[in-house]
């Protein structure tokens, strides 16, 4: 049997005898139950359907005079920014010049935030970005802005940097 398989004869799969079951055996998922298609005894009564909502969790704002700087409309998060989107590189740039831009993250697409702009405080400084796009923004980050951005409160070699942004 080994030589037929080498010599490329497949060898027969051996088999094995259960025996037939002593009977049918249903699962239980997947047993026919009865179904009436008779109309429900008082037929003016409503359907009943259920749906349940759990609320989407949302975060906490940091109190707008809690430290940092930058104005505001009184909600504010704190986290890391980064950037994207390089003036004269990137194509992002032509549908939006000027680079004043950012890419929110989840903590910042609270209620209407497409187009809100924020203020971005960080190293000393700030900037007032309005966004336009989102992102995944994991590990921290809570904004991504335009390069132009970033580059008025760090050095873009820096990659990222710590932030309040408040609305």
């Amino acid at each position: 049997m080994v030589a037929d398989s080498v010599a490329g004869t497949p060898a027969p799969l051996p088999s094995i005898d259960y025996g037939a079951p002593a009977s049918p055996v249903k699962i239980g998922d997947f047993q026919e139950q009865d179904r009436s298609f008779e109309p429900r005894p008082d037929a003016d009564q409503p359907i009943r359907v259920e749906s349940v909502l759990k609320p989407t969790p949302r975060p906490k704002p940091v109190p707008a005079g809690a430290g940092g700087g930058g104005g505001g409309g009184g909600q504010s998060v704190r986290g890391t920014a980064s950037w994207y989107c390089k003036s004269g590189v990137s194509v992002c740039h032509h549908a939006y010049p000027g680079g004043l831009y950012a890419a929110a993250g989840p903590a910042l697409r609270v209620g209407s935030w497409r187009g809100r702009t924020v203020t971005v405080c960080g190293s000393g400084s700030c900037v007032n970005v309005k966004l336009i796009d989102w992102c995944a923004c994991g590990s921290g980050r809570v904004i991504d802005l335009y390069s132009d951005a970033f580059s008025r409160l760090a050095p873009l070699s820096s990659g990222t940097l710590s932030v309040r942004v408040s609305w």
